[in-house]
């Protein structure tokens, strides 16, 4: 196994060699670009790192990133140098490298390359091919390429991340380790791209919440973002809440916290069933349906005699609120208990007073002298109201069971 991926590994530099020789592209350096290209074998690690430098985005202030633009050009002019190029292409090149060669007095600002590779280029990059990496940072006007060798084996992963051909970064790690992971990333990339004075920072802001410093939007990434070290001033916002302006000092392990002030929301329209209910709005009876200046977060009650009272709380700004109270005994935890057992009794009374009526007929027929038809017909009273009873009782058993309480 180990002798079959060396001859791939020996099969892919000779292949890059012929790319080499065949391949002459010109160079077009971005005078304010450090152009990073992250290429992994395992999607999940790849979005990783793109995460990883969105969270250092902007301006590439470290001394390595003005050093990489340096030795950038140097390769170029060696590339230059072993090529026949025409005297007008020498020129223009020329031209070119004097308008780059102000690279270090110039702001560099990080650019992710998207995709820049065929999979044949992938698989010498992930497997450190110094080569490689020289020949397609030149060839795409690349600054630093990233790559990340990430082979899982069952739950673990074993990682090799290569920096400019350098392995800088080995680790073996679980699933459940990703945000340890990450941060490792980070802290391998930070100094790569920002200089010391620079520090991540953990925002604990709701995700909606807008963040700028020092008059400069910033957004987080994964609730991660730099600053360089001191105070700056911030501006957060949030729908339906006051700005919060307030001075931040950064430094490492700082946390990005505020409390927002719910602002006015407008009008709320509160709709209720039965109509005549009493309103209340942050614990104050309404005169009225409408309330004329809703705060949000808010909290309307509505009560009514015979009915279960309904409280309603929200952080969402709403310009209408329907309420439908539930009548007070559908509250009651023993309902069906005792609709059943209603029922059950009068089907009981029906079946003794009628058994009773058919007793007292039978032995009116067998002893006629013995004037039992007061107790037949007081019999036959009895089990009629009891059966008007039972027919009510079912239909209160039927309603309560059907309601599910």
């Amino acid at each position: 196994m180990i002798l079959s991926k060396a001859i791939s590994i020996s099969r892919r530099k000779r292949e890059l060699s012929v790319i080499l020789l065949l391949m002459l592209l010109p160079l077009s350096l971005g005078a304010a670009s450090f152009r990073v290209a992250a290429v992994s074998d395992d999607p999940g690690y790849n979005a990783m790192m793109l995460d990883a430098l969105s969270v250092l985005s902007g301006e590439v202030t470290s001394p390595e990133a003005v050093i990489a633009r340096k030795e950038r050009d140097a390769r170029a002019e060696e590339i230059r140098e072993a090529k026949e190029i025409s005297r007008l292409r020498r020129a223009e090149s020329d031209e070119e490298r004097t308008d780059d060669g102000n690279a270090e007095d110039e702001s560099l600002v990080l650019e992710i390359a998207e995709d820049p590779f065929s999979e044949t280029e992938k698989n010498f990059l992930l497997s450190g091919d110094r080569e490689a990496f020289r020949y397609l940072m030149y060839r795409e006007n690349l600054d630093m390429i990233i790559a990340a060798d990430a082979e899982e084996e069952g739950l673990m992963t074993s990682l090799e991340l290569y920096i400019d051909g350098d392995e800088v970064y080995r680790s073996l790690y679980t699933s459940d380790g990703e945000e340890s992971e990450f941060m490792n990333l980070l802290s391998i990339l930070l100094p790569r791209l920002k200089n010391e004075e620079t520090v991540i920072v953990r925002s604990s802001l709701p995700i909606t919440a807008a963040i700028e410093a020092d008059g400069e939007r910033i957004t987080p990434v994964n609730g991660l973002f730099t600053l360089t070290r001191g105070g700056h001033r911030m501006k957060l916002s949030m729908p339906f809440s006051q700005d919060v302006e307030m001075t931040f000092d950064a430094e490492e392990g700082a946390v990005l916290s505020a409390e927002f002030v719910p602002v006015f929301s407008g009008a709320i329209f509160v709709s209720s069933v039965p109509y005549d209910a009493d309103l209340y709005y942050q614990g104050e009876l309404l005169g009225t349906h409408t309330i004329e200046e809703g705060r949000v977060p808010f909290q309307i009650t509505a009560a009514r005699y015979g009915f279960s009272p309904y409280t309603l709380q929200s952080r969402i700004a709403m310009d209408r609120v329907s309420i439908q109270l539930r009548p007070a005994w559908m509250a009651e935890e023993d309902i069906v208990e005792r609709a059943k057992t209603r029922f059950y009794n009068n089907l009981l009374t029906v079946l003794v007073s009628f058994g009773g009526y058919v007793a007292s007929g039978s032995m009116e027929d067998i002893f006629p002298d013995a004037s039992l038809a007061p107790v037949t017909a007081l019999a036959a009273g009895f089990g009629i109201v009891q059966l008007v009873e039972l027919v009510d009782s079912m239909f209160d058993y039927f309603q309560a069971a059907r309601l599910g309480i």
